[in-house]
Formats: C-alpha cells, sequence, structure tokens
C-alpha cells in the first residue's frame, strides 16, 4: 500500500459516510464519548499520581520519621502513670531521649533531629489556633521539602539564644488570617508570647504541626511536663521527645533500618504511644494503588470504546447489506476481494480516527471538570492523547475487519442478482 492509494482510500471512504450524514454521526458519538473517558481519566490518574509523588517526596525517601502520640485512657498502664491521695497523677508516654540514644548507637551512619513537643494551647488575640507546637534546630526543616513563603526559617542565633521567635506552616497562617495577617505579630503559646517571624510550606502530613519554635526555647520556657486541672485533680503528663526523624545515607537501608527500630521500640513501650511512618513505604504503597486505580479507570473508559466499537461494526454490517449491487458492479469491473475489503475497511478507520480527534479535544476540555469532582489536578500529557487516537483507530480497525471480510467475500453474480 503506497501513501497515494491510502489516501484515495482514505477521501473514498469520507465521501461514502457523507451520503449519511445523521447515521455517520450518531455512530461517531461512540467513538467521541470513548476516547473522551480515556483521555479524561488518563489525565486525572496521571495528576493524582504526580501530586501523591510529590507529596510523600516532600518527606524525604530516605527519611523514618516517629511521633509520640498520645494514647486513649483505655491504654495508659500503671508503669507509666502514678497517683497520690492528693489527686495528682503523673502520666509518662512517647519518645524519649534514651529512645534517641538507642537509635544512634543502633545506626551510627544515620543523621538524627529531634523535636521537643510543647503542650500548650496557641493564641493571637482572642483566636485560638489548633495546631501541634513542635520545637526544633533549624537543620530540621533541611530533612523535608520545605518552601518559605513569607520571612525566614529558625535561624542558628535564635536557636542558641533560645528567642522566642515561631514560623507558622501555611494552613496555620490561613488560619489565623492569611500570610499578611501573621507576619510580624505576635502569638501566644500557653502564657509566653512569641514574633512571627516565617510561613512556611511543608508536606500536608507535617502540616499538623502549624508552629516551629527554637529547640532550646521549647526546653527553657515550656519543659518536658504540662498540667492539666480537672475535677479537682491535678494531672501531670510528661513527653520528652515529640518526634525523632532519622534520615539513612541510602534508601537500600530504609527497610532492615524501619525494621530494627520498629524492635526497638517494641521493647520499651507497651502501649501504643510511638507512631512510625516511612515515606519510602508509602510511596511504594501509593504507586501500587494508583496502578490499580489507573487500570480501573481505563477499564471503565474503555467499556465505553467497546459499545462505540460494537456500534461501529452494526453500521457497516447494515451498510455492506445495502451496498451489495455495489460491491457487484466493483467486482464486475475488475475490482479483486481485496479492494472491497480495503474499501470498507478505510471508511471504519476513517470513522474512528474522526471520532478519536474530536473525543481528544472532549476530553481535554472534560479534564478541569473532573478535576473539580474528584479533587485531584489533572495532567493533560502527549502520551494520553498518543494512547488516545491509538486505541480509537484499533476499534476502527478490529470492529471494521468483520464487516469488511464479509464484503470482500460476496460473489460477484449473486450481488448483481441482488434486489
Amino acid at each position: 500500500m503506497n501513501a497515494a492509494w491510502a489516501m484515495e482510500l482514505a477521501r473514498d471512504g469520507i465521501r461514502n459516510l457523507r451520503r449519511h450524514k445523521l447515521r455517520s454521526t450518531l455512530t461517531l458519538l461512540g467513538v467521541v464519548f470513548g476516547v473522551g473517558a480515556v483521555v479524561t481519566m488518563l489525565a486525572i490518574g496521571e495528576g493524582a499520581q504526580r501530586t501523591v509523588l510529590r507529596e510523600i517526596e516532600g518527606l524525604g525517601l530516605n527519611n523514618i520519621i516517629l511521633d509520640s502520640v498520645q494514647p486513649p485512657e483505655a491504654a495508659r498502664d500503671t508503669s507509666s502513670s502514678s497517683s497520690n491521695r492528693r489527686g495528682m497523677s503523673l502520666f509518662s508516654y512517647g519518645l524519649t531521649e534514651r529512645d534517641t540514644a538507642r537509635i544512634e548507637a543502633l545506626i551510627p551512619t544515620a543523621s538524627v533531629a529531634v523535636g521537643h513537643l510543647v503542650k500548650q494551647k496557641v493564641f493571637q488575640g482572642s483566636t485560638r489556633l489548633d495546631a501541634r507546637v513542635l520545637g526544633v534546630r533549624p537543620d530540621y526543616f533541611s530533612l523535608f521539602r520545605t518552601e518559605v513563603i513569607a520571612g525566614h526559617q529558625l535561624s542558628d542565633i535564635a536557636d542558641i539564644n533560645g528567642q522566642p521567635v515561631a514560623v507558622l506552616t501555611e494552613p496555620a497562617a490561613v488560619a489565623l488570617g492569611g500570610v499578611g495577617a501573621v507576619m510580624g505579630r505576635t502569638i501566644r503559646i500557653g502564657w509566653d508570647y512569641f514574633e512571627v517571624i516565617g510561613v512556611i510550606r511543608m508536606p500536608s502530613r507535617l502540616a499538623a504541626a502549624g508552629v516551629f519554635i527554637p529547640f532550646r526555647t521549647a526546653q527553657r520556657l515550656f519543659g518536658t511536663t504540662s498540667v492539666k486541672r480537672e475535677s479537682g485533680s491535678l494531672e501531670f503528663t510528661r513527653t520528652e521527645v515529640g518526634q525523632i526523624v532519622i534520615r539513612m545515607p541510602d534508601a537500600l537501608f530504609i527497610e532492615d533500618a524501619s525494621k530494627a527500630i520498629a524492635h526497638l521500640i517494641r521493647e520499651t513501650h507497651e502501649t501504643s504511644d510511638v507512631s512510625t511512618m516511612v515515606p519510602l513505604d508509602l510511596l511504594q504503597s501509593k504507586q501500587r494503588t494508583q496502578r490499580v486505580l489507573n487500570m480501573v479507570l481505563i477499564a471503565i473508559a474503555a467499556i465505553s470504546l467497546l459499545v462505540g466499537g460494537i456500534g461501529i461494526m452494526n453500521i457497516m454490517l447494515a451498510v455492506v447489506t445495502e451496498r451489495i449491487p455495489e460491491i457487484g458492479v466493483r467486482r464486475a469491473i475488475g475490482a479483486s476481494q481485496r479492494d472491497i475489503m480495503w474499501q470498507f475497511l478505510a471508511e471504519t478507520v476513517v470513522l474512528s480516527s474522526v471520532g478519536g480527534l474530536i473525543g481528544v479535544l472532549l476530553g481535554a476540555a472534560m479534564v478541569p471538570v473532573a478535576s473539580q469532582f474528584t479533587g485531584w489536578p489533572g495532567v493533560f500529557t502527549p502520551g494520553a492523547v498518543i494512547v488516545a487516537l491509538v486505541v480509537s483507530w484499533l476499534v476502527g480497525v478490529v470492529f471494521g475487519l468483520a464487516p469488511a471480510v464479509q464484503a470482500a467475500r460476496l460473489k460477484p453474480v449473486e450481488c448483481l442478482r441482488y434486489e
């Protein structure tokens, strides 16, 4: 087949399709909606995958993150709490300095950063901020993907001098009225006042720790014990370390290190007061889930294309029946079976190709709408266009082949006698 012959077949196919515009248009719609669905689903799947990857990679794929978690009342055991007749009780939970030392000894090649948990309420004026306060050293932010929106991060000088300054995450700043409403203003943590010197953007899994203050400031002002007064009794809650971040030198060691750390934590903590997050494991889990989701989305879109393909086959079988006399004439003047087969196959390929082009445009237009409903950004990639066009072309070939072969096998004499 040369290019000139292919062009002639395409023109002939277009002429034949234009004879029945309404029928061709209705057949075209099945392919258009199928291809549009494929393009939209691929764009949403790609956008969701990129969002997840960006979020998890921002946590640091070489990191292992341990957080102190206050267990429910029922989980408090006698080994971690004590009380006396005056109604005073002491409850200890979470990570300890001993845990930090054991982890450093267990994995000497790792970099370990410690966060000091401040269990105090946060206010700006009369507005209360529901946020977690963490005392950290300046190098803490280098462990994650951190973007400075306004001001600057905590400095070494602020940590060494124990200055009363704070950096807020973007959600915390928004909750207090926006970046402009908090920059340079004062917030109150417990009974102490802090100047907001910066607003940062962090991965959403860390943004819950909405307020960061210098590590030494947290130790000096708040210590490790907080007091809760309730019904004439006093409860003292002690948490030595709020968070430990272990940065491994190589991602290859993450799995073994996380298992060793989990075993170490189980040896020293009887209650569920420590949570472990391994971004690399999260990434692999999300990728597996995303692959399954993509397959489901594509399968749903493929059903639409299947319906469109069945419509093409149905119409072309009817067209073959209508044009039996024409087939007889063409065969009588010298057309071969191969010529007849290519004539009808060209019509289905033209029909599906035009439907594919229109479907791509429709799919591109539907991506923003689908993003609003799913909450995931749509990413329209050239790969999705190529896949959609190839699939639409294959639909034309696969579902048009049977009618084309049927037409080619008709006997010329019987075609000429057909009424």
